[in-house]
């Protein structure tokens, strides 16, 4: 290991640890980020609806009603500064009856309180003026014109990059085991990459947050791991939109959604199954959990068919025992900051979240100040159709070409930028996280390529550690 000493350290490389990581790499300290995956988003950031929400549903007094319409307003400063993908496509929230009218009525009222602007509840020829395809048994929407959607696993990676562009010291496939204390403070974090010490120790593990709290002796809080199971497919005239559609919540869920995502894809679900305690890892699809999204979804839009499936996909989220998020240090440890439960919506409020977090550490660590040589990277990732139009150099060169395959020339950005031997994570990039191009035949001519980069067969794997492509003494091949 070399440096092991840090003024901040964070746990989790996740929305949340990577956000506030960038934001603290502004100031003069030196900053840790740590995560048990062999890189960033990996958990339930890799694995969402990617909507950035206009903020009127949380509930009055509640810490996300506090973070979540911050969010909405930060995400533009974060878009322009990092150059990620991010279009305020608006939401709409469908009511079929009129009692879910009144409820419509009580979202923008408490909207409006909140000082989201441009709400109102459109009927009529003008809902389906929006939404051509919505289910003409509709008698009202809540339209939102602030709701937006960005690639999640790309806000990550663009924070993340940033923040080691900028001094913070990435320590990925380092699982935390423990905390050493002295006195009131917690003075090494014990990991499997050896010890870390911090000034300040800040937790924002997601699904795990609880079990980090409890070693650190704040066992005061149970993390419920809560499945969301999704469906993407290809847009079609029969049943695109051209909106973020919401059914009218529950009190356990924003329920199934249909979602005109970043990339012009549809992407519908999800669903919301806690699962036990055993199970925070557990990301398979059901056969029930899709069809519940198909019902659920085709609800809102009566055309949704699975014919042009791009792929289905299942993730965590961190359902707090407290159904609040929880963001607070303590009087011992002293310089342990929680920053979990870190639910729904945890993706919008994530730029709020890591302004008040910064703020927390700012009035525990005296005299810190803004770094005067803090840069932006520009990591914004040139348009392969503009690119092939150019005539720029591998912009035209495929490893498919007979497929929807990315260029040449953007695996080799992917490259460069540190995935190396995770398969998916090409995609991820390369296609904004969505995976289209994950067909046997394009993952073989990756593999290939990776192979010809100079990697070894065990340093290729489809997602995680273990998850090889190569078994040796099986299918004809050789090791």
């Amino acid at each position: 290991m070399e440096k092991s000493n840090f003024d901040v350290v964070i746990i989790g490389a996740g929305i949340t640890g990577s956000g506030i990581a960038y934001e603290l790499s502004k100031l003069q300290l030196s900053i840790a980020i740590l995560d048990k995956a062999p890189f960033p988003f990996q958990g339930a950031s890799k694995a969402n609806s990617g909507i950035i929400h206009a903020g009127y549903d949380d509930p009055d007094g509640s810490m996300r009603a506090k973070m979540v319409v911050r969010g909405n307003q930060f995400y533009s400063r974060w878009a322009d500064e990092l150059g990620f993908d991010f279009k305020r496509i608006g939401s709409i929230v469908v009511a079929f009856t009129d009692e879910e009218v009144e409820t419509l009525k009580e979202e923008m009222e408490r909207g409006q309180r909140r000082g989201i602007e441009g709400l109102e509840i459109v009927e009529g020829k003008a809902l389906f003026d929006l939404e051509p395809n919505l289910n003409k048994s509709a008698i009202a929407g809540l339209y939102a014109p602030s709701a937006g959607v960005v690639c999640p696993m790309e806000v990550v990676n663009f924070l993340f990059r940033a923040s080691v562009a900028n001094g913070v010291t990435p320590f990925l496939s380092c699982e935390v085991k423990g905390f050493r204390k002295e006195a009131e403070k917690i003075t090494h974090v014990e990991t499997t990459c050896g010890e870390i010490s911090g000034r300040i120790i800040i937790n924002a593990a997601g699904v795990f947050g609880d079990k980090i709290s409890s070693l650190a002796g704040i066992d005061r809080y149970r993390i419920i791991p809560r499945k969301g199971e999704y469906i993407l497919l290809e847009p079609h005239p029969d049943y695109d939109v051209n909106h973020v559609i919401f059914p009218v919540p529950t009190r356990v869920s924003k329920g199934v959604l249909v979602i005109k995502t970043v990339t012009g894809d549809v992407l519908i679900g999800p669903t919301a199954r806690n699962l036990e305690d055993s199970e925070r890892e557990n990301t398979l699809t059901t056969p029930d959990g899709l069809q519940e999204v198909l019902e659920k979804a085709k609800k809102l839009v009566p055309s949704l068919s699975t014919a042009l499936t791009v792929k289905t996909f299942a993730g965590i989220r961190a359902q707090p025992s407290t159904n609040d998020f929880i963001i607070e240090d303590y009087d011992e440890p002293s310089n342990f900051i929680n920053v979990i439960g870190i639910r729904s919506p945890g993706l919008t409020s994530a730029p709020a979240i890591a302004e008040y977090v910064v703020e927390m550490v700012r009035g525990k660590l005296d005299g810190v100040e803004p770094k005067k040589d803090f840069f932006v990277p520009q990591l914004k990732k040139p348009d392969p159709v503009e690119m092939m139009k150019k005539r720029a150099d591998g912009w035209g060169v495929f490893l498919t070409p007979h497929l929807d395959s990315p260029p040449l020339a953007m695996l080799e950005m992917a490259w460069n930028w540190g995935i190396k031997g995770e398969l998916y994570n090409y995609t991820c990039f390369t296609d904004n996280g969505l995976g289209v191009d994950l067909s046997a035949t394009f993952q073989n001519e990756l593999t290939r390529w990776l192979l010809k980069k100079g990697l070894t067969v065990e340093e290729i794997n489809y997602r995680f550690p273990g998850s090889w492509q190569f078994v040796k003494g099986k299918c004809g091949g050789k090791k």
